[in-house]
């Protein structure tokens, strides 16, 4: 019989792997919703837990929350574990009760954690301390609880698509890693060489260092009006990095959230303007 938390993950992968919305590896959100975006989250539970009160405390409007990377949290000072695990199991639950309203996208560290790849944080290997938290969790449960949690992870679409051209996506590729990258990867499904370092998934997720210049031909190749991305430490919150670009951080004392209309216009400026500090939600 399989452990609960790990009918959980793979319920959660079912049910992102089958919306009906997704296309290839992107979600296409319907019209007169509210999106809220988070930037990413790394273990903050007390962030996770405002933003979705916040969610759930809104209005008749239908709302749409995209959540990017939950996992790979400080580690404990004592065990150098890290049990984030928990609060993406606390995720995936929500998925299950909100299987329309609740979406994530893939991140840099998903990848790693599900690629064997290595990401040194606080000094540490985070993948390792990842794994390290589910087993004091979960004990002799806890390979099947990591399988389901990689099973759940590598069904994580790459961006969300919202009608008025957001495109929110963990990041883009680096300026000089879009030709071997390409965009096909966004109208199909993955393939394993996808998640090698070198892959398109790989690439889609660990882009640094984008020019204005590479970020609004991009933008023009995909039809897009705004890219709101992760993958950055930004002290206030939110930056704009481009008139075609913001990026948000939802992992600290400032972190906030991107919130729009899915069918309004948006620019860079007016988004980063009127985002919420996660702090001040109750």
């Amino acid at each position: 019989m399989a452990h609960p938390a790990a009918d959980i993950f793979r319920q959660a992968a079912k049910i992102i792997s089958q919306d009906p919305r997704r296309e290839g590896s992107i979600v296409n959100l319907e019209p007169l919703c509210r999106v809220v975006v988070s930037g990413d989250i790394h273990g903050n539970g007390k962030a996770l837990a405002r933003i979705i009160s916040y969610c759930l405390r809104r209005g008749q409007r239908p709302w749409r929350l995209v959540l990017q990377e939950i996992i790979h949290g400080p580690p404990d000072p004592q065990t150098g574990h890290d049990r984030s695990v928990e609060l993406l199991l606390r995720a995936a639950r929500l998925k299950i009760s909100y299987p329309q309203e609740v979406l994530f996208i893939m991140g840099n560290h998903d990848l790693a954690q599900v690629s064997g790849g290595q990401i040194v944080k606080d000094g540490c290997d985070a993948c390792r301390a990842f794994a390290a938290g589910v087993e004091e969790a979960y004990g002799d449960d806890a390979p099947e609880v990591l399988e389901a949690v990689g099973d759940c992870i590598r069904s994580l679409p790459i961006a969300v698509r919202c009608p008025n051209g957001a495109f929110i996506s963990h990041s883009v590729p680096s300026t000089g890693r879009l030709a071997a990258a390409g965009t096909d990867i966004l109208r199909r499904g993955y393939v394993e060489a996808d998640f090698q370092r070198g892959g398109a998934l790989y690439d889609w997720t660990w882009g640094r260092g984008q020019t204005p210049e590479h970020l609004e031909s991009l933008a023009a190749d995909l039809g897009v009006e705004l890219f709101i991305l992760g993958h950055r430490h930004v002290a206030a919150g939110c930056e704009v990095i481009s008139p075609r670009a913001i990026v948000l951080a939802s992992d600290h004392g400032h972190g906030r959230l991107a919130c729009f209309a899915s069918e309004a216009p948006v620019t860079a400026e007016a988004v980063c303007e009127a985002s919420v500090a996660i702090a001040s939600i109750e």
